[in-house]
């Protein structure tokens, strides 16, 4: 069989992947034919790996041995315990990416090894970077590193010019790309965003809101993790419900306790309180709007079409914030959640020999610059100004060079450092890396040096330094930049899921902590059953709880599967 190549679409809540298969995109789903994978890593009571719907229900009852929205830390040089082990974002991206293999892998019989892997647009290189070291741990060529927004708008395609932009508010991400099109290529103009905005922001404010309503209650609640992710699944599930009604209830019995002093959560939530809540954190997007429009040198009235995307941007506030900045209608999918997805397949289609025809331009988000001396001169590299050798909103691939001079006589080497932003001097922007000459022959301050920068179209990176006088040259490409593993740190994280993913996936009886579960689980049911007359949800609850009833009672080994169908099922219910 001939080999996969996939697009993946690794999202802070939800991560998908998808393919061209009989000539169109589509998404691989689970055996319960789900496509969206929770974002979501932990381990059970036996210490296997748990990643998805069953890490996701795992977190009810441990959620200090879970982690979710790893996407917020990529780039970051921080780890989180999962279990008993301590692991860096790129080893739990790499874990949700093994996930997503071993879905296509059980669909079409052969493990994807290449890929096309979506980033927000507004990721620098050292938070790209990462995303490929996730791509390297799991086995995974990365063919190709794509905008989120601009793999959303390869989803709709309409085989006319047009003017597009594309919202993409996501779990823990946002973006807003303004891209032209006509019929063979889509070309991006413009990319501003932020990458610590998204649905969960709006979510911890309704938490906090929730909580305030909570009044002596309170407390028992913050102090209790268990109470505390209960609740912010509860009000997760209220804000997506409020999206297409006036009003839900916030119920889940013995949220804390379980006795004369238990707390019960039982309130009322309506859609005007969330948007009266979630709208001010909305409002932050319309800057990014803006300054897109203007780096874009367009006025709302020169756009054609306005696309809402990203799992968050369901919200009909969304709708109504962007629409009346605008004064433009937008254009708001039922599948808004899947869009990037079916962008990445469609390029991975392209890179697999399939048929695809619009050809895709892009460009680099952010300035990259190198370090001159300038005014601020203080013999401190942080104090260096930043040069702009390739300016943001320049299309890919790009090459670009700049001469500079040496600053003394014989001077023995150039120290060259790279940054990336829009900041002024070295210290004010993200650093990359370094590139360095030495050994220049004796010669008088002044001597001319070529700095020349080539991003490919994945935002990788070749920089190269030329003494012109000598013609003495270094090339570096920041792939070895100072934020990507070395190759020992490599052999070590690969060891360490190897390790994590090797431990059994199935035991030989039930434990107690999953026995304790179950009756924590079943005890839960029974109270949301009396809260709920009828219904289909009910009915799946009811037989859900029946099941997992008769497991415990045999102590049977699908007493855990037999815990996340009945957590499933709740998931609807409350």
């Amino acid at each position: 069989m001939s080999e996969v190549v996939v697009g993946i679409d690794l999202g802070t809540t939800n991560s998908l992947v998808g393919g061209v298969r009989d000539g169109a995109a589509s998404l691989y789903a689970d055996e319960r034919g789900q496509d969206l994978l929770p974002s979501i890593v932990g381990v059970d009571a036996h210490g296997v790996l748990l990643v998805g719907r069953s890490a996701r229900n795992r977190r009810l009852i441990d959620p200090e041995g879970t982690v979710s929205s790893i996407k917020r830390k990529m780039g970051q040089a921080t780890s989180v315990r999962v279990g008993q082990d301590e692991l860096t974002p790129p080893q739990v991206s790499a874990l949700i990416l093994g996930a997503l293999q071993d879905r296509v892998e059980v669909a079409s019989g052969v493990r994807p090894t290449r890929a096309v892997i979506t980033v927000p647009a507004f990721f620098d290189d050292v938070q790209r970077q990462a995303t490929r070291d996730a791509g390297m741990l799991a086995g995974l060529a990365v063919e190709r590193l794509v905008n989120e927004p601009t793999a959303a708008a390869l989803s709709y395609q309409t085989g006319g010019e047009e003017r597009v932009l594309v919202y993409d508010l996501g779990g823990g991400t946002f973006d807003v790309s303004i891209l032209e099109r006509d019929d063979d290529y889509l070309e991006v103009c413009a990319s501003v965003g932020d990458t610590c905005l998204g649905g969960d922001d709006i979510d911890a404010a309704l938490l906090e809101y929730v909580l305030s309503r909570l009044g002596a209650a309170r407390s028992k609640v913050e102090e209790n993790p268990r109470a505390r992710t209960r609740l912010l699944e509860a009000v997760e599930r209220a804000k997506i419900a409020l999206s297409t009604r006036e009003n839900t209830p916030l119920y889940d019995p013995y949220l804390v306790g379980d006795g004369a002093g238990a707390v019960h959560l039982d309130l009322e939530l309506s859609r005007s309180e969330v948007e009266r809540v979630a709208e001010p954190i909305l409002k932050r997007t319309l800057t990014s709007i803006d300054r897109a429009l203007a780096d874009a040198n367009l006025v709302p009235e020169d756009l054609d079409r306005v696309i809402l995307v990203g799992g968050a941007s369901k919200m009909p506030l969304v709708d109504r914030v962007v629409t009346e900045h605008l004064q433009r209608r937008a254009l708001v999918d039922n599948n808004a959640d899947r869009a990037v997805a079916i962008g990445a397949s469609l390029l991975a289609g392209r890179i697999a020999g399939e048929e695809v025809h619009e050809v895709l331009v892009d460009i680099t988000p952010h300035s990259l610059c190198v370090g001159v001396v300038g005014d601020r001169a203080s013999g401190l590299e942080e104090d260096l100004d930043a040069a702009p050798i390739i300016k943001r909103d320049t299309v890919v691939p790009v090459e670009r060079a700049r001469t500079f001079f040496t600053m003394e006589d014989d001077q023995p080497a150039v120290s060259i450092p790279i940054v990336q932003g829009e900041g002024a001097t070295v210290g004010e922007n993200t650093r990359i890396g370094k590139v360095k000459v030495s050994d220049l022959p004796p010669s008088a301050a002044g001597s001319p040096v070529e700095v020349t920068f080539r991003l490919d179209l994945s935002g990788v990176l070749d920089v190269s330094a030329t003494h012109l006088s000598s013609g003495l040259a270094q090339t570096v490409t920041i792939t070895d930049s100072p934020h990507r593993l070395s190759e020992q740190q490599r052999r070590d994280a690969s060891r360490a899921l190897e390790s994590l993913r090797a431990r059994p996936k199935e035991v030989a009886s039930v434990s107690d902590a999953d026995l304790d579960l179950a009756q924590a689980m079943i005890a839960r049911a029974e109270r949301a059953l009396e809260k709920q007359s009828e219904g289909e949800e009910r009915i799946a609850v009811q037989t859900a709880l029946e099941r997992l009833q008769g497991a415990v009672r045999e102590r049977h080994p699908d007493t855990s599967d037999r815990i996340d169908d009945l957590s499933d099922a709740l998931l609807d219910l409350l």
